[in-house]
């Protein structure tokens, strides 16, 4: 287990769930807490000077008491690919000094939802009774998709549900290069391990404890081989000095790696955050010169770029792909029409308009087999 988890809080409705036994069997120098030690602990770190340090290494096993299963939450003020979550549990034990969740979690702890039967309950029941002609899942929304898979094993689970469906597919995204126990399931297509990718700098310096780019690189080959569809994320591309040619390497190395064929999507989405995760990211690490880079109100209420910047951006980017891939499905993640025709020449109007786009991709490895 890369990360070092200390306590776990073990709720008392999920005591009994083969998964809470399982984790804990793997736990065996962690502290284990009950209900009356867990408001202490609670207490304990609302007065912590760093409560996401002391959270990064708790672990809360509990019972996820709403759907599994809801839409990923865009805002209307631009295009949202379509995308459903598939709740797994929340928080990360990677510490990205650029992460949104600091500012969304008010207990900074990791939770894993122990109660699978429900999860997969509510999951068939979704694809059975939703209309909508394909579905694109995604486990990675709250959390890392693999960061506690060494515990709950959950991953190869859901891979094997979703090697059969015919009509959903699975998108695993994670920092981490975890994806052995993923090879031992034949995904039939139907399961795209995504990556999160950043510049070698920001990797080293902003993504703490989240493995380097060439040993996820190094997994998307393996994940590759076995017959899973690979994507990529650069997202957040954060455009410090020498940005060129630091992502340019890296795009160079993906296709160095991966054969273009292989991979469904590659998204990219420039830095953007709430106002409030500047000050927080502040005080936990330090003046961060990148939170400072004349960034503007959005139509969201996030901090972003100027669109022409962004624009220039996303180009560069999209030419550096385009060269080792052309026809290399790219996507911008919460971006204007307007944007989407600068850069890609493409009308994408609607959520809808994007949904088809990113469906397309894995039609054929569902219906008809």
């Amino acid at each position: 287990m890369k990360f070092p988890i200390e306590q776990v809080w073990v709720d008392d409705e999920v005591r009994d769930e083969p998964l809470t036994r399982e984790i804990l069997r793997k736990l065996p120098a962690a502290r284990i807490l009950g209900k009356n030690e867990i408001e202490d602990q609670c207490r304990a770190m609302e007065m912590d000077r760093d409560p996401f340090n002391r959270g990064k290494r708790t672990l809360r096993l509990t019972k996820n008491k709403g759907a599994f299963v809801k839409p990923c939450p865009g805002t209307p003020e631009y295009i949202c690919c379509g995308l459903e979550i598939l709740n797994i549990g929340q928080g990360c034990p990677m510490d990205c000094r650029y992460c949104a969740l600091q500012v969304y979690f008010n207990r900074p702890i990791l939770e894993v939802f122990v109660n699978t039967g429900d999860l997969f309950s509510d999951l068939e029941r979704h694809l059975i009774n939703d209309p909508r002609g394909v579905h694109r899942i995604c486990t990675g929304e709250f959390t890392d998709s693999l960061a506690l898979d060494p515990l709950t094993g959950l991953a190869g689970k859901l891979a094997e549900f979703f090697s059969r469906s015919t009509n959903a597919s699975l998108e695993i995204k994670t920092k981490t290069d975890f994806v052995d126990p993923l090879l031992e399931v034949d995904p039939h297509g139907r399961v795209v391990i995504a990556f999160s990718v950043n510049s070698r700098e920001i990797t080293r310096k902003d993504e703490i404890r989240a493995a380097p780019v060439a040993k996820r690189l190094a997994a998307a080959a393996r994940a590759e081989k076995r017959g899973y569809r690979i994507a990529f994320h650069f997202d957040p591309i954060i455009p410090v000095p020498g940005w060129e040619e630091a992502y340019s390497s890296v795009i160079n190395e993906i296709f160095t790696t991966v054969d273009p064929s292989s991979i469904s999507w590659i998204s990219m989405g420039v830095l953007r955050f709430v106002p409030a995760l500047k000050e927080i990211a502040a005080a936990r690490f330090g003046r961060i010169p990148y939170f400072h880079d004349g960034f503007i109100r959005g139509l969201d209420g996030k901090s972003r770029l100027h669109v022409d910047r962004r624009i220039n951006i996303y180009k560069y980017m999209i030419d550096k792909i385009r060269r080792r891939a052309r026809e290399a499905r790219i996507y911008l993640c919460m971006e204007s029409p307007h944007v989407w025709r600068e850069c890609l020449g493409i009308s994408m109007d609607s959520d809808d308009d994007l949904t088809s786009y990113l469906d397309s991709a894995i039609l054929p490895y569902t219906y008809g087999l």
